[in-house]
C-alpha cells in the first residue's frame, strides 16, 4: 500500500491504550522487526502454542544469534514479539516488535515524518518471507470484521448441519476421573451426557429457534463428577472447535480464537501424517462414558502379554516433572498411552507426555528400577540398564466416537515429537479405539 496514505501513530507513555484495536495493522511491528533485524541479531522472543492461547514464553540469550538458538520448533509456535539488534543504528539500536514497533532512535520534530516513511517502508518489504520462511505458518485473525465474517459463516455452517470438520471439547484439560456428566445451561430439558457432544447441544434447538452466535457465548457447559452437583465451567463457544476451508484458505477455530494457515504448511503437516503409521495391536472397543482408567483395566484383563501401568504405579519425579511411564506395556515393547480424543491441547498434552516418559524411560536408572520393581513378570522387557530404543514403540490409543481424526494442532504437535522419537529411534504410531456401539464385533 502507498505510504503517503498511511497514518502512523506514534504514543508516549501509555498512550497507546487510547488506540483502537479493530484500527491498527495486525503484526506491524513484528514485520518491521524481522525485515529490520535479519536472522543473526535477535536477543529475545515471545511465543505461544496455537492450542493454548493463555501462556505465553518469554526466551532470552545472553548475547545475540538466530532464532534456532532459542530451542524453539518453529513448526509449532506463533511468534508473539521479537527483540534484537537493528544493523542501522540510524533506524534504530534496539528493536521491539509486535503488533506495535519500540525503537530507539535520535529524530527531532520535523523529522518525525520521513522517519515515519522509513518506518512503514520497512513494514511493505517482503525480506522477512525468505529471512524467516517459517514465520505467518499459522497467523491469529485480529481483524473484528474478519472474525464476524468467520463467526457468521461458522453459524451458518451449524444451522444448515454442515457439521464436517466441527465439535466440542473442553478448553481446558480435565480430570475424567473427575468430570464425568456434562449439561447445558438455556435449555429447560434435563438431559445429562457422559461426553460433551455438539449434537447434543444442537438437539437443544428446534424449528421455532435457531441456533445463534449469542446462543453460544451465552450458553454455558455445566459439569459434575461424582454423583455432585452441576456448576458452569465454560461457554459454549469456548468449547467449540473448527477447522473451515473460509475464502480459499484453511481457517481454525479454538479456544474462542480464529487463525488462517498456510496452504503450504497444511499439506507438509497432513504429509508428515502419512508417514505415521497406525499401531499392530488389537484393543477392546471402549463404551460410553467408560473412564480411561477403567478402560484401561478392562483392555488389559482382555487379552494376555498386557500389563497395567497407572498412574500410582511408577511415581518418579524427572526434570520436567512427574513422568507417567504409560498406561499400558504389551509383551511387544510397546508402550501405550490412553486419551479421549479432544481438544488440540490435550492431546498435544498426551503426545508430550509420551516423549518425556520415552526419554527417562532412557535416560534414568531409578526409573526403569520402579518400573521392574512394580512387575517382576516384565523383567525380561524393562532391562536395568540403558535399553535400545529401536526395539520399543510409543503408542498412542485414542478413544473415539465415529471421528478418527487429530485436530489440525494436535497434528502440528504430534508430527514435532514424532520427529524427534524417531531421532532417538523410538517407533511411534497411531491407534483409534472406537465405541462397542459404534463397531459390533
Amino acid at each position: 500500500s502507498d505510504p503517503q496514505r498511511r497514518w502512523l501513530a506514534v504514543c508516549f507513555g501509555m498512550g497507546f491504550q487510547e488506540l483502537r484495536p479493530e484500527a491498527l495493522e495486525s503484526q506491524f511491528g513484528l514485520k518491521v522487526a524481522l525485515n529490520r533485524l535479519g536472522r543473526e541479531r535477535i536477543k529475545s522472543i515471545d511465543t505461544r502454542r496455537p492450542e493454548d492461547s493463555t501462556i505465553q514464553t518469554r526466551s532470552q540469550n545472553s548475547r545475540i544469534g538466530q532464532i534456532f538458538d532459542f530451542g524453539v520448533d518453529t513448526s509449532s509456535i506463533i511468534l508473539q514479539a521479537i527483540t534484537g539488534k537493528s544493523g542501522d543504528e540510524a533506524f534504530g539500536g534496539t528493536l521491539t516488535g509486535s503488533d506495535g514497533l519500540k525503537l530507539s532512535c535520535e529524530v527531532d520534530y520535523d523529522g518525525i515524518d520521513d522517519k515515519g516513511l522509513t518506518i512503514i517502508n520497512s513494514f511493505n518489504d517482503s525480506a522477512y518471507q525468505e529471512l524467516f520462511p517459517w514465520y505467518g505458518k499459522i497467523t491469529p485473525i485480529r481483524d473484528r470484521s474478519r472474525v464476524d465474517e468467520l463467526n457468521q459463516n461458522l453459524v451458518a455452517r451449524l444451522q444448515n448441519g454442515q457439521l464436517d470438520g466441527i465439535h466440542l471439547a473442553p478448553p481446558e484439560i480435565i480430570d475424567y476421573h473427575n468430570v464425568d456428566r456434562f449439561k447445558f445451561s438455556g435449555s429447560s430439558r434435563a438431559d445429562a451426557f457422559d461426553d460433551l457432544r455438539l449434537s447434543d447441544y444442537l438437539a437443544l434447538f428446534d424449528g421455532e429457534h435457531v441456533i445463534t452466535l449469542a446462543d453460544m457465548k451465552s450458553d454455558k457447559v455445566r459439569v459434575a463428577g461424582d454423583d455432585g452437583p452441576f456448576h458452569d465451567r465454560w461457554s459454549v463457544f469456548k468449547c467449540l472447535c473448527a477447522e473451515v476451508q473460509f475464502d480459499d484458505q484453511f481457517h481454525i477455530l479454538a479456544s474462542d480464537e480464529w487463525y488462517v494457515l498456510k496452504d503450504d504448511f497444511v499439506a507438509t503437516v497432513n504429509a508428515a501424517m502419512a508417514e505415521i503409521p497406525l499401531a499392530a495391536l488389537q484393543l477392546p472397543f471402549y463404551t460410553a462414558g467408560e473412564k480411561e482408567g477403567d478402560y484401561n483395566a478392562r483392555a488389559v484383563n482382555a487379552q494376555a502379554g498386557m500389563y497395567l501401568y497407572d498412574k500410582n504405579l511408577v511415581n518418579f519425579e524427572g526434570e520436567r516433572g512427574r513422568v507417567e511411564f504409560c498406561d499400558i506395556l504389551t509383551g511387544g515393547r510397546q508402550l501405550v498411552h490412553v486419551k479421549r480424543r479432544s481438544k488440540s491441547q490435550t492431546l498435544s498434552h498426551l503426545f508430550l507426555q509420551g516423549q518425556v516418559s520415552a526419554e527417562a524411560f532412557l535416560d534414568h536408572p531409578p526409573l526403569r528400577a520402579q518400573i521392574r520393581e512394580a512387575m517382576p513378570a516384565i523383567v525380561g522387557i524393562i532391562p536395568a540398564e540403558r535399553p535400545n530404543p529401536a526395539d520399543y514403540e510409543i503408542v498412542y490409543a485414542l478413544l473415539h466416537e465415529g471421528n478418527p481424526t487429530l485436530p489440525f494442532f494436535s497434528k502440528v504437535a504430534l508430527m514435532s515429537i514424532s520427529k524427534q522419537l524417531r531421532r532417538i529411534s523410538y517407533g511411534v504410531s497411531l491407534l483409534w479405539v472406537g465405541l462397542a456401539q459404534a463397531n459390533p464385533v
